[in-house]
């Protein structure tokens, strides 16, 4: 049984986790909704940051971004509310600019299952995505707090670069997953499938595995592998796009 201390411990872990890999998730269209859910405590919470840098050389260079994660739940709904924004711009060229605004609403039917609708607006011009708009029903079967299934039925349409446009109602399953926790080392992992409902042929997949191995009680080396396959991205745009990052976290 998990104390609330190692509760409130595990929470911070996850925050933090989010904001050293808050650029991951422009590498595919699928956004990693399961590590935004904040806490399941009564009331609001979640987090929220804001960022602006600005240099003058021989071209402007500027960087804005925004990160608001917020949720309100009681007894029986959950709201949960998804911000991100980043601009890169340098010699007016764009290097990122792309972000998403997601609003997901769930009702709980009891400790483990829970009915959940969701709309999403996302847009990523640098990977020729003008705008991609969601729209989706599904259940969400908790096992416990740290893995889950999700299935949800969806409509996704897609304005592309050169104004082609792309509709479809897609099914996606989501199932996330703590492979390893004990005192030195907590991998997980989160995935995500969703094939087109009338060509299964055209899918989507998305996948986001974090290892975390504890120096001590305070400092923990985190080593983070994302991957996003597209049978039918964008023109000029891979299949397969994967990234590797690491980092340093700090808890108090």
């Amino acid at each position: 049984m998990i104390c609330y201390k190692q509760y409130k411990n595990l929470l911070f872990f996850s925050f933090t986790i989010l904001l050293i890999f808050t650029s991951i998730d422009v590498l595919s269209q699928v956004v990693n909704i399961e590590n935004k859910r904040q806490s399941d405590d009564i009331g609001w919470s979640g987090h929220t940051e804001l960022s602006f840098d600005y240099n003058k050389s021989t071209q402007n260079d500027w960087e804005f971004s925004n990160v608001t994660y917020i949720q309100w739940d009681n007894d029986l709904w959950s709201v949960l509310i998804l911000n991100e924004i980043n601009v890169d711009r340098a010699g007016g060229v764009d290097f990122s600019n792309d972000g998403y605004q997601h609003l997901r609403i769930s009702n709980h039917l009891n400790k483990i299952f829970s009915l959940e609708s969701f709309v999403q607006n996302q847009y990523d011009p640098v990977r020729n995505i003008k705008n991609r708009k969601l729209a989706g029903l599904g259940l969400r079967y908790k096992l416990n707090d740290y893995n889950s299934l999700g299935i949800t039925s969806f409509y996704e349409k897609e304005v592309l670069e050169e104004n082609i446009e792309n509709d479809a109602v897609r099914l996606s399953v989501t199932f996330q997953l703590r492979l390893i926790s004990n005192k030195t080392f907590r991998l997980s992992t989160t995935n995500y499938i969703q094939p087109s409902l009338m060509n299964f042929s055209d899918y989507k997949l998305s996948n986001e595995t974090v290892l975390s191995v504890n120096i001590n009680d305070k400092f923990a080396f985190t080593n983070s592998f994302t991957c996003g396959y597209d049978t039918h991205p964008a023109i000029g745009i891979p299949n397969l796009i994967y990234n590797f990052q690491n980092g340093i976290v700090y808890t108090f």
